[in-house]
């Protein structure tokens, strides 16, 4: 099981299921691998990790990948991607679980790392991981790099650092990591 498994899957799937416009397996890696990797650092080896919006799979697959000691609780509520997903960890087999449903109408998932994609409201996205996360879990997100660091009662930022992302409209994102007390 490879990153380049998951990009090939993914390509095979880009228009029937309208996962993404980029036709190019290389820019689709630069794109989508790399940041979703680059989250890592603050991933533990090990635990559940939450994918809230996981859509094709980023950045829940490629980490689940990059960390196999993970079990991953990826959450999608379009039926169709949540479909997809499920077929990408059967084939590549990973350990997840997948759920075609809206994170807010979901029971308690006892997860140790909430992640996501693209998050442009950290603190609406850190309210949604509070009922979902272990005392001493983590939240890693990327956000625009010009946005200032959020609030929310119960969560810390213990870090933060930049990546490019090739191709992407703001070139440089921040990824930020929280810890809830």
């Amino acid at each position: 099981m490879s990153a380049e498994d998951y990009v090939k899957e993914v390509m095979k799937f880009r228009r029937a299921l309208n996962l993404t416009s980029i036709a190019d397996a290389e820019l689709f890696y630069e794109r989508f691998i790399v940041p979703s990797l680059a989250m890592a650092e603050w991933i533990p080896d090990d635990g559940r990790m939450l994918d809230i919006g996981s859509g094709m799979g980023v950045p829940g697959i490629p980490l689940l990948i990059a960390k196999p000691g993970l079990t991953g609780v990826l959450v999608e509520r379009r039926k169709k991607r949540a479909e997809f997903i499920r077929h990408v960890v059967r084939k590549l087999g990973l350990s997840a679980e997948v759920y075609d449903a809206d994170i807010n109408d979901l029971p308690c998932l006892n997860v140790d790392v909430c992640v996501a994609r693209a998050v442009t409201d950290e603190e609406v996205l850190l309210q949604m991981c509070t009922p979902h996360v272990n005392k001493g879990a983590v939240a890693v997100l990327p956000v625009p790099l010009s946005h200032q660091p959020k609030h929310v009662d119960g969560w810390n930022l213990i870090a933060e650092h930049s990546v490019a992302i090739k191709g992407d409209q703001n070139d440089i994102q921040c990824i930020r990591c929280y810890r809830i007390t």
